[in-house]
């Protein structure tokens, strides 16, 4: 099968990792992660990215989302010309445990926990994981897409976002301890007053996304002429077919 994969910058390792070892052809376009803190920005940017990879010389099969509900940035994405698979997931940190079952359980479990990935830490994209001259150029960047006004605003946001949380925890994947991100979230968990803890990754739904393993439990399969609606219940996105 040939697929083209949308993904955000935080499943860089994840994601390449899996196209390493996936008999399927795939090709990907990364976008930045700073994307989601403009859900109606960032949808606009995934149209368009699905538009340009039905309209491209190769023959896909299907455009696969590495995304999630993510503040409903997925809301009305449209297909048209191909089928397009997201996860039915309320935000990205589910595919990187696995499954809803587990993502709830930590949620009911530990609430207040903010989440730290081996990609989000290694690329500073991590909020508190960044260094003065990574939040120095993160905040030129910003003013250069958004202006002045919006960088500064953003930058508020991320940052105001760890008042709010307790945890830190550092999601484990053997393949990347060699990265040493454990000990980059711990240094951020002591910043912040956060309380550390290690929680176990799985990567299995995202391999089931890339290779083609999409159950109706754990994915939407957009099919041309629907769009995505969110349906307020444990499916949370479903494909509505666009009234003409």
């Amino acid at each position: 099968m040939r697929y083209f994969l949308i993904a955000c910058d935080i499943f860089v390792r994840e994601v390449s990792y899996i196209i390493a070892t996936s008999t399927s052809t795939i090709n990907v376009k990364f976008l930045e992660k700073g994307l989601h803190e403009r859900p109606d920005f960032l949808r606009n940017i995934l149209q368009q990215e699905i538009e340009r990879a039905s309209q491209s010389e190769y023959d896909y099969d299907a455009i696969l989302l590495a995304y999630a509900l993510c503040g409903n940035s997925t809301k009305g994405l449209i297909a048209k010309d191909l089928p397009i698979v997201i996860p039915k997931a309320h935000d990205c940190i589910t595919l990187f445990l696995g499954s809803r079952l587990k993502y709830h359980e930590e949620f009911n479990n530990h609430p207040g926990t903010y989440y730290y990935t081996p990609s989000a830490v290694e690329r500073g994209s991590a909020v508190g994981s960044e260094t003065n001259e990574n939040l120095e150029r993160k905040y030129r960047e910003y003013v250069t897409k958004y202006g002045e006004e919006n960088a500064q605003y953003l930058m508020e946001i991320e940052e105001g976002w760890l008042k709010h949380y307790n945890y830190a925890a550092s999601v484990d994947f053997e393949l990347f301890r060699f990265l040493n991100y454990h000990d980059k979230v711990k240094e951020i968990a002591r910043k912040k007053s956060l309380q550390y803890r290690e929680i176990e990754g799985n990567l299995n739904l995202l391999k089931k996304l890339l290779n083609g393993d999409w159950n109706h439990d754990e994915f939407l399969v957009l099919q041309p002429g629907q769009k995505v609606e969110v349906t307020n219940d444990d499916s949370i996105i479903a494909g509505v077919d666009i009234l003409e």
